[in-house]
Order: C-alpha cells, then sequence, then structure tokens
C-alpha cells in the first residue's frame, strides 16, 4: 500500500495514519492505522508532529472526481481522424470569417463559427474524451487559428466545470474565437508578423492587439460581454495586465475564464526552438504564482479538475524514468503518485522529481 507524508495541517477527519508516531522521548503517541480526530491532531500539535504518512486512498480526490477506466474511453484511430477533420474545417471557416471582417468590414458570422466549434465538441464523448483529443492535438497545434479554437474549446470545458448557463458557455466560446483578431491588424496583409509568436504575445510583446480587437469587432453584432473580453483577456485581477491595468472589478467572467484557457494554450505550446511546458510544470506554476493575478476560484477549479484528467497517463519523469500516473492528491494537486513497474513514487514526497512530459 503506497502512502503519502501529509503535513499535520493539512490532516483531515476520515485518513488513517499509517507509520506509528513517537514523541521526542521515543513513546509512542499515536500507533499505525488509527484514523484522525480531533484528539490525534491536538495529541500531534502538542508534541510538534510536522508530517506522519498517511493511507493514499484518503487522501485522494473523492471517488467521483477521479476518472474509473470506464469512464475514459480510450481514443479510437476513427474518432481521431473525425476529430482532426472538424478542427481543420473549423480553421479554414474561422480563417476566412476573420480576413474579411479585418479587410472588408464585413461583419461576424457568429451562428456559423458557433456551429463550427459545436461540430468539433460533437465528435467527443464527453469532457475528460475531449480534453484527451486536445492534448493528442498539442504536437501540431500552431498559427492563430488553432491556438483561438484551443483557447474556446478550454475555455468552454472550463465553463462547464464551473457551472456557466449554456447562453454563457456558448459566449465563452465566441470569445475565445475572436480573442485575437486583433493580432490580424499589426500588419497589413492580415496576416501575423513574420516574428511573431505567442510566447511574446502572452508577455505583452505585442500588446495593442487587444485595443485593435476591440476596434474591429464593438460595432458588430456580437455581445458586450465577448467584446470586452476581447479587449481585456490579458488584464489580470492584481492590476498587473495590459493594456488599461483594470483590476478585477473591471473584468467581465467570460474574459477571465479565457484569460486562464489562453494562458494554458500558449505556455503548452511548441513554437519553434520555444519547447511546451509540461502541464504539470505550468499548473504548478499557475498554483504558485497565479492566484494573484487569475479568479481564484476558476484557476483553483481548472487546476483541479485538469490534472485528474492525467490519471493514467503515461509520464516521463526528470530522471527520464517512465510511468503512470495513478492517483491524484488532493492536497497537492500537481504533485500525483506515480507508478513505476510494481512500485510508486509520491511526488509530493520527492520534491526532487518532476513530470517532465506526458507521452499518451
Amino acid at each position: 500500500m503506497a502512502c503519502f507524508r501529509v503535513h499535520t495541517d493539512r490532516l483531515r477527519k476520515g485518513m488513517v495514519i499509517k507509520n506509528d508516531v513517537y514523541s521526542r522521548t521515543g513513546a509512542i503517541l499515536v500507533p499505525v492505522n488509527t484514523p484522525v480526530t480531533k484528539d490525534v491532531l491536538s495529541i500531534l500539535t502538542k508534541h510538534f508532529i510536522d508530517y506522519v504518512m498517511v493511507d493514499y486512498q484518503a487522501t485522494a480526490s473523492s471517488p467521483a472526481d477521479i476518472p474509473s477506466p470506464e469512464s475514459v474511453p480510450q481514443i479510437k484511430q476513427q474518432q481521431m481522424e473525425a476529430f482532426k477533420g472538424s478542427f481543420e474545417i473549423a480553421e479554414a471557416t474561422l480563417s476566412d470569417n476573420l480576413k474579411e471582417v479585418v479587410t472588408k468590414d464585413k461583419d461576424l458570422d457568429v451562428p456559423l463559427l458557433l456551429d463550427m466549434l459545436n461540430n468539433i465538441v460533437g465528435k467527443s464523448e464527453n469532457e475528460v474524451n475531449l480534453c484527451n483529443m486536445l492534448f493528442k492535438m498539442k504536437n501540431n497545434a500552431e498559427g492563430l487559428y488553432t491556438h483561438s479554437i484551443n483557447v474556446a474549446l478550454w475555455g468552454q470545458i472550463l465553463a462547464k466545470w464551473l457551472n456557466f448557463e449554456p447562453e454563457d458557455i456558448e459566449l465563452v466560446g465566441t470569445a475565445g474565437l475572436l480573442h485575437d483578431i486583433g493580432l490580424l491588424k499589426l500588419t497589413d496583409t492580415a496576416e501575423l508578423p513574420a516574428d511573431f509568436t505567442f510566447h511574446g504575445e502572452l508577455s505583452g510583446r505585442y500588446g495593442k492587439h487587444t485595443v485593435l480587437g476591440y476596434n474591429l469587432i464593438k460595432e458588430k453584432n456580437v455581445d458586450l460581454r465577448v467584446k470586452q473580453a476581447v479587449l481585456t483577456h490579458h488584464e489580470r485581477q492584481d492590476g498587473s495586465g495590459f493594456p488599461l491595468k483594470v483590476k478585477i472589478p473591471n473584468i467581465n467572467a467570460i474574459s477571465r475564464v479565457i484569460a486562464i484557457a489562453d494562458t494554458y494554450d500558449t505556455m503548452t505550446m511548441r513554437e519553434g526552438d520555444i519547447p511546451p511546458k509540461s502541464p504539470f510544470w505550468l499548473l504548478k506554476h499557475l498554483e504558485d504564482t497565479g492566484y494573484q493575478k487569475y479568479d481564484s476560484t476558476m484557476l483553483m477549479t481548472f487546476i483541479a479538475r485538469i490534472t485528474n484528467n492525467f490519471i493514467r497517463h503515461k509520464v516521463r519523469l526528470s530522471n527520464n524514468t517512465i510511468g503512470q500516473i495513478v492517483l491524484i492528491n488532493k492536497f497537492n494537486l500537481t504533485r500525483p503518485l506515480v507508478q513505476i513497474g510494481n512500485s510508486f513514487i509520491d511526488l509530493a514526497i520527492r520534491k526532487d522529481l518532476s513530470i517532465l512530459e506526458i507521452l499518451d
């Protein structure tokens, strides 16, 4: 039985301590297999015990949150090909529509854009299946239209996890598709600049694209909240974003969702010589630094749900060993339990190791 080393501050009722806990004089304070109670916590605190070993089943996310083998359908080649086909059609449709807005000042065909997005979603069986297919697409994900569709889909997934109303989930999808339309105004040809990277765009190198995009659609037949999201998707709740440096009261919920989806897709993207970040590295980074910048409830939900999505995925660790994620520690979401052969590595304990790459 694998165990987690858990700080006493994070012990909860129902956990089971899996080691004898001794006082400094050698007396047993808490014997092995003792359930955690208020009295047990009082004893541990009184004797300045910082860590104990806990049965990993007790520290896991609730069973309802963990996909079982039956609930995570394997992606068949035929399904993946249909998904790619719908995605390619959507890229071409979005390209044609956005370029006509930029070069000919035509109106946006929002129903058409939503239909193509729904067609992609329709190729998936559930949210877990959709997440896995999007992940498989990442190795070939390049360009404005691929990125825009990815952001729209990740945004809709997050909005659904947050229990948005169906009409608001559609607005999130529309905002994701349009959020970077202003990039097409950076040149006279409705193309991205030759040296453009989305990593540079995320850091503010092309900051004026938000205002350019807003000006492109401000008179179009688009919901006001979507227009605001195009303008403010790089704003951060602490005022450190751009272009307006506004804080969270002036950033609507759709924009806050798009901000997380945009960051996730960009940082896990390969661009030329810029390698993609491991999702677990990025999620840990967001966990450590993101709560000041992003909506904390939205970010917490995104990290918790997406890490559970990686259960049963094969991974390469930083020591080049290959294993499979078998459990997410709900008290340390980005440091899961990895099985290698018949042994387990608890990354919550092994701080010297990390997930370097997800292999499938």
